[in-house]
């Protein structure tokens, strides 16, 4: 069976994060935010420069003029989804990997992210609190945990984590610490350290089910954000969201549904947005 000390060895050892983006995730967690200064970043990095343009124009965002001006765009779109998307791009090409562990084909883990991400853009609509701007970068990156843990976990290892379920009764976070004394939301915050991601974003990754050890809105709005995003794959959602992760978000529990519904319309535009059908 692998090590607690082998998965955060490889959780450590993904592909580090271009330097503008870390940047970027930098300026977008100051409290002192120069969309200037963002622009300037943007600006000398071709590839962002192209696909935050393209964001601009695409059906989500488009105004009655096209932009052609990273200034225009960032303006536009605001720091909060331009830091997702700079983010998404580069993370794009490990989530849309299988997850065999977690019974996820190619693609589909990305699919539930980017769900999980259109899912934190339409809860800043609807709650009465602000949310972190860090929020929908946090929400598509949730589980990026779960990569390590299915790329080196063993086939005994998975039995084990799947017996801990059937036969043990464990939940599947708790049958991941119970086997490997460590969960795919821990092994995603240390990859998110490993990148120099801001540490709300660190933590939204880490708490994303189990918020109120989290101690900050980030960890109840990712936790919302998953579950929503559940919902509109179609797959089974907890029978029950928190009644005090809701009341912190200031999201009344008559309001889950038009969520959902909000964000199952807008999921298709953000696919749009990363390219993603």
């Amino acid at each position: 069976m692998i090590s607690l000390d082998e998965l955060i060895h490889r959780a450590q050892e993904m592909k580090p994060l271009p330097a503008s983006a870390i940047r970027l995730a930098a300026l977008v967690s100051s409290e002192e935010t120069d969309l200037e200064d963002i622009c300037e970043i943007i600006a000398y990095d071709q590839a962002l420069t192209l696909g935050l343009l393209r964001a601009a124009n695409s059906a989500a965002s488009a105004g009655v003029l096209p932009v052609t001006q990273v200034h225009e765009a960032v303006f536009r779109l605001g720091a909060p989804r331009i830091l997702s998307l700079a983010l998404g791009a580069n993370a794009k090409g490990l989530l849309k990997q299988d997850a065999t562990a977690y019974g996820l084909s190619e693609g589909a883990l990305w699919r539930h992210s980017v769900a999980a991400a259109a899912a934190a853009e339409t809860l800043s609509e609807i709650v009465t609190e602000a949310l972190p701007p860090e929020t929908f970068t946090a929400a598509l990156l949730h589980d990026v945990g779960k990569l390590v843990m299915s790329r080196f976990l063993s086939a005994r290892d998975i039995e084990l984590i799947h017996r801990a379920q059937t036969e043990g009764g464990l939940d599947p976070l708790a049958a991941e610490i119970e086997i490997l004394t460590v969960h795919h939301g821990e092994l995603g915050g240390i990859i998110a350290q490993h990148w120099k991601l801001p540490e709300r974003i660190v933590k939204g990754i880490i708490y994303h089910h189990t918020p109120a050890d989290g101690n900050d809105l980030i960890c109840d709005a990712v936790y919302v954000a998953n579950i929503v995003a559940k919902s509109v794959e179609k797959a089974p959602p907890p029978a029950d969201l928190d009644a005090e992760v809701l009341s912190r978000l200031g999201l009344p529990k008559s309001k889950l549904q038009q969520l959902t519904d909000a964000t199952q319309s807008h999921f298709e535009n953000v696919c749009a947005r990363y390219n993603t059908v």
